[in-house]
Parts: C-alpha cells; structure tokens; sequence
C-alpha cells in the first residue's frame, strides 16, 4: 500500500515538473526575444560568433525541410496569439522541444547530483522546482539584454552531465565526448576543463592544489585546450568575412558595475543564490562541491573580459552547482537548528516576562 502512494506521489510530483517545464518555455518564448536570426544562422550566414555555435543549425535546418512539422505549426495559425508567439514555425517547434527536453535533464542530473553530494537527502522534492526557479531568473528576469539564445538550454545540460560524469568518477572518455560536443555547441565549453582539473586535484578530504598540474589530469586537459583551439581556429577562419561581435567587453561591464540599477539584474544570477552559495560555502556539506565553487571566479573573470555581465544567462550553466550547493546549506542548517531543543512553553512565558520587567 505504501509503494502504491509513493509511486502516486512520484507520479503526480513528475507530471507538475514536466507541466512547470512547458510553462517555463512557453514564457521564455513569449517574454524574451531572439537575438539570432534563425533563418541566417540555418543558412551560415549570422554574425559571429553566433553562427561559430553550430550544433543547433542541425535540427533547425531538419525542422525547416519537415513537412510534418510544417504541417503540425499551421495548426497553430488560428489559435489566439494571446497563447502562442507568432509566428509559430516548424523552427520554433524544434527549438521549443530541444529547451523543454535540455532543461528536464538538466534539472534530473541536478537532482541526481544533489542525491549524490547530500547524506540525509532532506530537500530532494525541492530540487527540481528550486532549478527551475533559478532558470526563470538567470534567463527571463531583465529589464535589460532580455534576449534568449538557441544554444543556450543545450549547454546548460552539457554542463550539467559534466557535472554527474564527474562525480560519480565515470571514465575520462566519456567527459572527452561530452566536451567535444558541447564546444561544437559553444566556446564556453573551455571552462569544463577547469571543472575537470579543480575535480582532479581533490584528495581524500581536501583540495590537493600541487595536483591541479599531475600529469594525469594535463594527459586528458591539455589535448582538449588544443582540440578546442583547432576547432575556434576553423570557426573564424570558416566565417571571417561575416559581421563580427566579438570583441572584448571589459569597458562594458566596467560601467555596469559603477551603474546601481544595473545591480537587481547582476545580483539576479543563479536566482540570486550566487552570491549567498560564496558567502556562506563553508557550509556547503560536500567536499567535492565546495571546492567545484572555485570555479565560479573563473568564470567570473571569463565572462568579465569576454561576455555582458548584466546577460545573467551567460552564467546558466553554474545553476546546477548552486543550486546543489544552497540545498547542502539549507540542509545543514534546518539540522542544525534541530539539534537545539526548544524552549518549553512556561520557560517562554517567564522569560518574557523576565525581559518586560527588565525593559521597564
């Protein structure tokens, strides 16, 4: 009787996460706009470094020559635009379907990592519906740069495997295809071997710095760098006559920091728990994870001189480590504050009392 009601509840707390998912895609279709023009960037002829992120040109340019898909989004031609962007194409279809599937893995391998980092496992139920909190801020909470990106949901995911491949200690083999596809994806594939060395360099119960550089670790890291810069060399040399925004954005983050009303949307990464994960990481429970935090000022410093910082997107793929990470922390702290017994009632009373008398 007991495993029916927890397969109900699984049931029913699975069929509210996918539905919430869907939610959230449609409300990121609805609310932000596309910077890339799917059409050109199909075609190979976007602005780069857009059109260097060349996995989705895949199933966009499927989606494009689908008669099923093209036959199923005319169905959406009649419905009220109150529900639907417009236009609803076979294009928008795929990109929608990737999101919905990129963001229900990633939330699962966060949840998994959670399962794997936690002891006591207190706040599972909560993993899920806490990540795509986060998605909702970091991607669709701006004022300003609301723009959404084809690849963007596809990286969170690779990011977020990297993550459990890690953890769970899988062989190397399996990270090196995961990175080669996320870099065909996106540059920002590079900060995974970081990841990868910050997670080679942990002893027994602490992080080992003098072994961030062990062979080991540089006989996977170092062919990557340069499988990385061969395939960047080729992007750019592929498309070096096409419009360029690539350029250095330090001026630009510059003067957002100095401007205070670019601070919400700043502080607005991870769903604000960015900074409360740094300030309060010693209480994060897991080794591993504490010291996987380090990643999060090199990225900082990437994104500083490469990336807008007020784009909080750009810091997507960080959402499953912190929201791991502020589960631990809630954790130990809802466990510690059960060990403190609580004050009887009639102790309670006195010594309210006690400080009324003392406050007259």
């Amino acid at each position: 009787m007991r495993a029916g009601n927890s397969r109900r509840k699984t049931a029913a707390l699975v069929t509210t996460y996918v539905l919430a998912t869907i939610q959230f895609v449609w409300c990121y279709f609805q609310i932000t706009q596309p910077y890339v023009n799917t059409v050109r960037y199909e075609l190979g002829h976007e602005r780069m470094p857009f059109q260097g992120r060349m996995l989705m040109v895949l199933p966009l340019r499927w989606a494009h020559e689908s008669r099923l898909l093209t036959w199923f989004a005319e169905g959406f031609r009649g419905h009220s635009t109150y529900w639907f962007p417009k236009p609803v194409t076979p294009e928008v279809l795929v990109q929608a379907a990737v999101d919905v599937s990129c963001l229900l893995l990633a939330g699962w391998l966060t949840t998994k990592l959670y399962r794997l980092s936690s002891s006591r496992q207190l706040l599972t139920p909560v993993i899920y519906p806490l990540f795509l909190a986060a998605c909702a801020a970091t991607y669709v909470m701006h004022t300003a740069q609301n723009f959404r990106y084809v690849y963007d949901f596809p990286s969170l995911a690779f990011f977020a495997a990297a993550m459990v491949l890690l953890y769970l200690r899988k062989h190397w083999a399996w990270f090196v295809a995961l990175f080669c596809v996320a870099t065909v994806n996106r540059e920002t594939s590079l900060l995974l071997l970081p990841l990868y060395m910050i997670d080679g360099a942990m002893g027994k119960d602490r992080l080992e710095w003098r072994r961030l550089l062990s062979p080991k670790t540089l006989a996977v890291v170092l062919p990557l760098a340069g499988l990385w810069a061969v395939w960047e060399g080729m992007i750019h040399r592929l498309f070096a006559l096409h419009r360029s925004e690539f350029y250095l954005r330090f001026d630009w983050n510059l003067k957002s920091l100095a401007l205070p009303l670019a601070w919400p949307q700043l502080l607005s990464t991870g769903g604000y728990l960015l900074l409360f994960v740094m300030v309060m990481r010693r209480r994060v429970s897991d080794r591993r994870l504490r010291a996987w935090l380090w990643l999060v000022p090199v990225w900082i410093g990437f994104m500083f001189v490469y990336g807008i910082l007020i784009e909080t997107r750009i810091f997507g793929e960080l959402i499953p480590l912190m929201v791991c990470s502020t589960a631990l922390i809630c954790e130990e702290m809802l466990v510690a504050r059960m060990r403190i017994p609580a004050p009887k009632p009639e102790l309670a009373v006195v010594d309210g009392a006690s400080a009324v008398r003392k406050a007259a």
